[in-house]
């Protein structure tokens, strides 16, 4: 049986010079986590410089910790890595373009996916690479729509022209957003889709393990089609699934925690192996979500079929009460998790119902 396997991940700048994170390491192995992903490349730039990339690896190492690298590859829609922090840089790079919306609006901060911005990014992970990084892992923005039942991509004019090529006549963003086209519909969510996975398959070194990290209810609609990636990437992608309701309103209630388990039971019977399947068990803002609140959603993944708990909070870190949370219920947590069957996930039929 597949024994828990927690992950964490921090910033390799503040963890060389923030006593806060570096001194927190014993709390955290205490809790059982024993992989940290450092933070890498954000949207167009390093989130710290590689050499304290490369210190923050061997420190990690040294301690005894598996590490790995976890990119934000297209950049969110505003600050959703700490909206406390003003200094949080939310440009993206150099030469990359914005991504536009159905009604031709331009979405701040969010990045197309084009030849300059994949090459940019494959250089990126390159450089880790050659640190001796394994593991990738791309949050969650590695899609092209945003959160919502309707059929989304970025609509930007190099995109339309791109499509129009394709489908071989040209269409308007109303045309496919009003979706009474249903051929029109799957060809634009197969373009979306696929210039997913060609990143993946451009961004990912060779004999390295790649991760994308599937948005609430994510599917075909938002660019992310579960089925093409694993036929595309058989050996070397992981999968985050379920997401969304970070904090206590969002979570504890019934509608909201059925909502999550949803999400997670419909990915995790797309990706059909739930050893490659990975929680995310985020508190997001800072302190949204209780501690409490924070180990059931835990146990909730766990009665899903899940044992890699991802545990996210944006780039803020956790602080003692979370951690001596987690240290006082991981007996419990095991002991769930080595008695709970995985589940046997059937796939519902397709619906457009959000």
């Amino acid at each position: 049986m597949m024994k828990l396997n927690f992950t964490y991940n921090v910033s390799p700048r503040r963890l060389l010079h923030d006593k806060t994170v570096s001194g927190s390491l014993d709390k955290m192995r205490r809790a059982g986590v024993k992989t940290i992903y450092l933070f890498g490349y954000f949207y167009g730039s390093f989130e710290s410089e590689p050499e304290h990339i490369a210190k923050a690896k061997k420190v990690l190492e040294d301690e005894g910790f598996a590490t790995g690298i976890i990119n934000v590859p297209l950049g969110h829609g505003g600050n959703a890595l700490d909206p406390t922090d003003p200094n949080v840089n939310l440009d993206i790079g150099n030469g990359w373009r914005m991504t536009m919306d159905s009604m031709g609006r331009y979405r701040l901060n969010t990045t197309c996916i084009d030849e300059v911005m994949m090459e940019d990014s494959k250089k990126a992970n390159l450089i880790m690479y050659e640190m001796g990084f394994r593991s990738f892992f791309n949050d969650d923005d590695l899609r092209l729509g945003q959160w919502g039942p309707e059929l989304q991509g970025c609509f930007c004019n190099y995109c339309m022209d791109e499509f129009y090529s394709i489908v071989g006549r040209k269409v308007t963003r109303e045309d496919i957003v009003s979706m009474k086209d249903s051929e029109l519909c799957e060809a634009w969510m197969s373009y979306q889709c696929e210039k997913i996975a060609r990143f993946l398959l451009v961004t990912t070194p060779k004999g390295a393990r790649n991760g994308i990290m599937v948005m609430h209810n994510g599917d075909r609609r938002h660019g992310i089609d579960i089925p093409l990636l694993r036929k595309l990437m058989p050996d070397n992608l992981v999968f985050r699934v379920g997401e969304a309701h970070f904090d206590d309103n969002a979570f504890a209630n019934k509608e909201g925690y059925e909502s999550v388990e949803r999400s997670i039971r419909r990915h995790m019977a797309l990706v059909g192996d739930h050893s490659i399947c990975y929680s995310e068990t985020t508190c997001y803002p800072k302190n949204a979500l209780s501690p409490e609140n924070w180990i059931e959603k835990m146990k909730l993944e766990i009665n899903c079929g899940l044992r890699n708990l991802y545990l996210m909070s944006g780039t803020w870190f956790f602080e003692d009460p979370y951690w001596d949370a987690l240290e006082r219920a991981l007996p419990e947590l095991v002991y769930l998790a080595d008695t709970t069957a995985i589940p046997e996930y059937t796939l519902p039929e397709f619906t457009w119902v959000w």
